[in-house]
């Protein structure tokens, strides 16, 4: 029997409410800016999402300050795992393969899908334009929208599958029923969805890297020769990427090459977050790496050495790569860079770093 391997996000919001449904409106809770909160987007308000359907947003761009974060009614009462800005509109995903829409940066939302008989979550979301989006979650759960997430229809990705996969979907392809209840279980988990001028990435477990031109509707897979989940992939300010995921594994994905970053760290790095000039990556038990992006184009054999993850006392870690010091222990899932910090959404809360030079 095939195994799971959930991402850091799926797994919590597959701890929310059980009795909870899509169909009741959120509440406000004195508490909320300490509660599980799981995604965040900057736009013209900051728009934080977590447990319970909570959504908080700020008065305006550039505001990291926690204190002036408000929490607004959400129409879904389901844990929302992501969210994604663009101009005055703003899309939030989460369990039940719950899918809310603001019209006005934030500020008010509408519930346009929820699928509780589904039970599954979507993770997160990506708009291109203010027409057209996706969004995706577990079990290859995947979605698009045309006409500006009013409504989505599901696709299927077997371009995503390694070829393994995909030769035992050909086996069975003439029983269609049964091609589609396989091709529902052995799609894996699709953490993160982002991208740069060209290109769309994906970010999953067993290895899952995949890229595609055409605004997902085709999949490429990239072999980076390593199995365990990914959470995320970053695009740095100089256009490279950089995908990290489980036991801190980290890799630049080059043109024709994937190449390790060793960060001399174990647990899992779930998000790069990045702005013009400055790029962290953050993960579980409060991890913050900060990375050097001129270091990090510094191709040396040597710099680029890695360790065997268990005995790692003695580890180098790559000279583009500095650990920040902080002073919380939570999961962090999240983030933007506002100024001169770090706000953060973790399993603990909403958190601010200063960032020092």
């Amino acid at each position: 029997m095939k195994v799971k391997n959930i991402s850091v996000a799926a797994a919590l919001s597959l701890l929310g409410l059980a009795t909870a449904n899509a169909n009741e409106l959120s509440f406000i809770a004195p508490l909320v800016k300490e509660s599980l909160l799981l995604g965040v987007s900057e736009g013209k308000h900051n728009v934080i999402v977590g447990e319970r359907g909570h959504i908080l947003v700020n008065k305006t761009t550039g505001d990291a300050f926690a204190e002036n974060f408000r929490q607004v009614l959400s129409p879904a009462n389901v844990t929302l795992t992501d969210v994604f800005s663009l101009n005055n509109f703003a899309w939030a995903v989460g369990h039940d393969a719950t899918i809310i829409k603001s019209s006005d940066a934030g500020l008010t939302w509408t519930l346009v899908q929820s699928d509780p008989d589904l039970d599954r979550p979507l993770l997160s979301v990506y708009f291109f334009d203010e027409k057209e989006g996706i969004a995706a979650g577990a079990y290859g759960l995947f979605y698009r929208s045309i006409n500006g997430g009013d409504s989505w229809v599901q696709e299927r990705h077997p371009g995503m599958l390694s070829p393994d996969d995909n030769d035992y979907l050909d086996s069975i392809k003439d029983d269609e029923a049964f091609y589609l209840e396989e091709l529902s279980f052995i799609s894996p988990h699709l953490n993160k969805v982002s991208a740069s001028e060209n290109t769309l990435y994906v970010a999953g477990e067993a290895g899952l890297l995949a890229t595609s031109s055409d605004k997902g509707k085709s999949w490429e897979r990239i072999d980076i020769g390593y199995q365990g989940s990914f959470f995320d992939v970053g695009i740095l300010p100089n256009e490279i990427s950089l995908a990290v995921g489980l036991r801190g594994h980290m890799f630049v994905l080059a043109t024709d090459e994937q190449l390790p970053i060793e960060t001399c760290v174990t647990t899992s790095l779930n998000s790069v977050i990045t702005s013009e000039n400055k790029v962290f990556v953050a993960g579980n038990n409060g991890v913050i790496l900060s990375i050097d992006i001129q270091k990090l184009n510094e191709d040396s054999a040597s710099a680029y050495a890695t360790y065997d993850r268990a005995n790692i006392a003695n580890c180098k870690r790559h000279p583009s790569v500095s650990l920040v010091n902080t002073d919380f222990s939570d999961a962090i899932l999240g983030g933007i860079i506002s100024n001169d910090r770090l706000l953060l959404v973790t399993a603990g809360g909403l958190k601010t770093v200063v960032i020092e030079e």
